[in-house]
Parts: C-alpha cells; sequence; structure tokens
C-alpha cells in the first residue's frame, strides 16, 4: 500500500467518525477525547522526529525544496533579547505589576458595585477586559 493511499484512508476515517458524530450515531465527548489523544501521540512522534528531518533538510542548500510531493521551506530561529537582569527594569517591572494589581482590584471592585478610587480620592483607571472562550480538558 502507497503512504499516500494510506493517509487518504485515514482522512476518510475521520470523516466518517465527523459524520458518525453530526448524525447522532456516536458520542461527541468520546470522539473528542479519542482526537484529543491522537492530536498529542502525533505531537509527541512529530517533536521526536523533528530534528531528524531538521538534520535531512541541511542536505537542500535551497530554502525552499519540494521532497516527496510536500513543499518545505528552511527559516531560520529568530533573535530574542531578555532585559529581565537589568536592575532599571526589574524595577520598571515591579511598578507596572503594582500599578496592574491596583486596576485589577478596582475592576473587582467596580463589578461588586464599590468606589474605585485610591487614597487620594482619584479614580483607579480600569483595565480593558476580554474573555478567553471556554475549554474542555481531557485526561485519561
Amino acid at each position: 500500500m502507497s503512504k499516500d493511499l494510506y493517509y487518504k484512508m485515514r482522512e476518510e476515517e475521520v470523516a466518517q467518525l465527523l459524520t458518525e458524530v453530526d448524525e447522532g450515531n456516536t458520542q461527541a465527548l468520546q470522539t473528542y477525547a479519542n482526537f484529543k489523544r491522537a492530536k498529542d501521540l502525533f505531537d509527541q512522534a512529530s517533536k521526536q522526529i523533528e530534528p531528524l528531518a531538521m538534520d535531512e533538510a541541511s542536505n537542500y542548500a535551497e530554502k525552499t525544496f519540494s521532497e516527496a510531493g510536500f513543499t518545505f521551506e528552511k527559516r531560520n530561529g529568530s533573535t530574542r533579547y531578555s532585559f529581565n537582569h537589568i536592575p532599571e527594569v526589574v524595577k520598571l517591572n515591579e511598578q507596572i505589576k503594582e500599578i496592574e494589581t491596583k486596576s485589577k482590584q478596582a475592576f473587582i471592585a467596580q463589578q461588586k458595585g464599590l468606589l474605585t478610587a485610591d487614597t487620594n480620592g482619584e479614580e483607579i483607571p480600569l483595565p480593558k477586559v476580554s474573555y478567553t472562550k471556554d475549554s474542555l480538558i481531557v485526561k485519561k
């Protein structure tokens, strides 16, 4: 069996599972949990094979190349800077945290119908608040 046929069969299997859930023949929770388990398995396998794939990709002089019907692009890692060891930055970050804490407490107080002023009577600026979507955690 060719690898392309194998993956095509897997895609069809996933599509069939989705159809079974849509039609109410299979429980969504069980299928969701199994997809999460499969994703975790594939993520772990990808991490394990990534160094080997990177080594193989280094054999290609071009940044973009094709192999086995796929197009690959090699990208250099980005440069990251850390300033957390600089005393001035540490001090300013502490001040920022204090301001954020006051603002968050003022928001919570406002939600409870309380005043949001500091000891000088000045109103404490409230943070902009957004909410992420709910999630469903799966463990076995």
